[in-house]
């Protein structure tokens, strides 16, 4: 599979600037970088909690009578607010538009925080991305030394991948790729999910640094698991909820598409019963990180108590790590 290359973007103050080839070349000589402006983006400190997160938020390029039901608007304004909420270091965004990536730019709190793989600024001529009704973007606190996207099989949308530093060595660093599967429970279509994961690992695993796929993955069958043991890969909710040891031992399914609780998902697709696994966070075997805590649901209350819209019709999840201790990063504390 083909590999495009692509750049990230950060808040100068004034604008959505590329960032250029000289920050990168900065932050590969230091070990911290000030970047002059309001983002904030030391790399994090030995044992400080690393927050992964991933959230398909819903399009809103859908039929009229379909975006009555789904109320985008409503949904995109509290989007902003979920994200102040949680706070992650990184997450990958699923199913984002250009209205909702409007948002995302407008959001004060994102500004003075993160890097973004896409923008819009109403002259993005030569913007492949944009040339779909929706696609995948990723924040991260973390400067992203590169970003490219993986063309994967069957699917013209492609997966996003920025590479960051997650400690205070150039050896800390990791890929994370934001990846929207194709969806539906045909039997071809099974296939074709797991060999765009192939297609994903067949790129990052050449790179040498471990990596986390991450996103709205599809999943419909519980047999469709084995792309995880198939690609030693560790799914971080299952790693994590089913363990022998408490707190990882909860034996949560963890369903992130759940009809039965999910009371947005009857609105637009009348008679829908179903509880489903469909996103993950898979990290590379031997990712050299920690869970903190289990890997958790989030974006998985209505958005005002009395009414049925949720967030989307997916739940959200995030996971927090910590750097696994090795004789480089304790020279370095």
């Amino acid at each position: 599979m083909s590999r495009r290359e692509l750049c990230s973007y950060r808040w100068d103050g004034t604008k959505w600037a590329i960032v250029t080839k000289s920050f990168h070349s900065e932050l590969e000589s230091k070990s911290s970088v000030n970047i002059g402006t309001n983002v904030k983006n030391t790399v994090p400190k030995a044992n400080e909690p690393i927050r992964i997160a991933t959230f398909n938020i819903l399009a809103d390029c859908f039929s009229w009578f379909i975006e009555m039901a789904i109320r985008s608007a409503e949904r995109y304004e509290w989007l902003c607010n979920g994200i102040i909420n949680l706070n992650p270091t990184i997450i990958g965004l699923n199913e984002v538009t250009i209205t909702a990536l409007q948002r995302l730019q407008e959001c004060s709190f994102i500004r003075e925080n993160y890097f973004i793989t896409e923008i819009f600024d109403g002259n993005n001529n030569g913007n492949t991305n944009l040339l779909f009704p929706h696609w995948c973007v990723i924040l991260s606190k973390l400067p992203l030394i590169e970003v490219f996207a993986i063309s994967v099989s069957g699917r013209k949308r492609e997966a996003i991948v920025g590479k960051v530093q997650l400690g205070s060595t150039i050896e800390t660093c990791v890929y994370i790729c934001a990846h929207h599967a194709t969806p539906y429970k045909k039997v071809q279509n099974t296939q074709l999910r797991a060999q765009q994961i192939r297609d994903i690992i067949d790129v990052l695993v050449p790179l040498n640094h471990p990596f986390i796929i991450m996103g709205d993955l599809n999943l419909y069958y519980e047999f469709e698991d084995t792309i995880v043991i198939d690609n030693k890969l560790i799914d971080a909710w299952a790693q994590t909820h089913f363990s022998s040891k408490y707190p990882f031992n909860d034996k949560n399914i963890g369903y992130t598409f759940d009809a039965l609780k999910n009371t947005l998902i009857p609105y637009y697709i009348p008679g829908a019963c179903r509880q489903m696994r469909l996103d993950r966070i898979l990290f590379s075997h031997g990712f050299p990180a920690l869970a903190i805590t289990p890997c958790t649901i989030w974006a998985n209350e209505p958005i005002k108590s009395d009414d049925y819209l949720f967030p989307s019709d997916h739940f959200g999840l995030f996971i927090d790590i910590v750097l696994e201790s090795t004789d480089n990063n304790k020279q370095s504390e």
